[in-house]
């Protein structure tokens, strides 16, 4: 019974009713076949897990939970990653969560303040505010205490708010301020984000001086063995192949921009 529900699911929920129609057009059309055929092949080559895991594993492998400790870092910074405007609870996205929690132990462990960089683009419930009243939620319900500051607090625990960026390339341009205005001109970071999203973000925060110590969160893919059930089309993969294509362009373009 589990076995046909699942096949069920699979068959007959996006991507694969999406697919399945698109194959029935082929069949039945009299023009354009070929076009029905290669949607199909598209949307079904980036929506099973061989394909997207393929593509986001040359993003993600070089990350591991082997954090590299120094007794000379500056801060840790957080980068935003969405949020859900009228949320019961943890307001911040399921990626952006991730990354504050495990900043937030990284914070605590090394006794270092966090930096938390992103705006959004709802001016009415930016990320930073999503993000101050998840942390809000931490206190309450584990009873620790999270010190907040308007300006960053080198040597000890705190949190400070970057609320201006839109992008990667300004979470760094506007974090560097933050780290301008207590006197340090290259900082030593923790950065903390999504292991897809690390080596752009890497890249972006060398360029502005930082020197950045990978603390890489938020992994999509593991080393689960492959089933039969990988085969088929899942939205979850179609969307794993749409990030790291999305990050592949991102990195190119900053290639390109530094050619150029």
């Amino acid at each position: 019974m589990y076995t046909v529900s699942k096949l069920f699911t699979y068959i007959f929920l996006p991507p694969g009713i999406f697919i399945i129609a698109l194959l029935l057009a082929a069949l039945y059309a009299k023009r354009f076949r070929s076009v029905f055929v290669s949607v199909a092949l598209f949307f079904y080559l980036f929506s099973n897990s061989f394909v997207s895991d393929a593509l986001m594993k040359p993003l993600e492998s070089q990350y591991t939970n082997d954090l590299q400790i120094t007794k000379n870092a500056d801060a840790i910074v957080v980068l935003s990653g969405g949020s859900i405007s009228g949320s019961k609870n943890l307001p911040l996205g399921s990626d952006s969560l991730k990354r504050v929690t495990w900043g937030v132990f990284l914070a605590k462990s090394q006794n270092l303040p966090l930096v938390f960089s992103g705006g959004g683009l709802n001016k009415q419930y930016s990320e930073s505010k999503a993000f101050l009243e998840s942390i809000k939620e931490f206190q309450d319900y584990l009873n620790i205490h999270i010190p907040i500051s308007k300006y960053l607090q080198l040597h000890h625990f705190s949190v400070c708010v970057e609320n201006k960026s839109l992008n990667t390339y300004q979470n760094a341009q506007f974090s560097k301020k933050i780290f301008e205005q207590a006197n340090i001109q290259n900082p030593i970071i923790y950065l903390v984000t999504s292991a897809y999203h690390m080596k752009r973000a890497e890249m972006i925060f060398n360029h502005f001086g930082f020197r950045v110590i990978p603390a890489a969160t938020d992994f999509k893919i593991g080393d689960n063995p492959k089933t039969i059930w990988d085969y088929f089309p899942n939205m979850q993969a179609f969307k794993n192949s749409y990030t790291a294509i999305h990050e592949y362009f991102g990195i190119l373009s900053l290639i390109l921009r530094k050619v150029l």
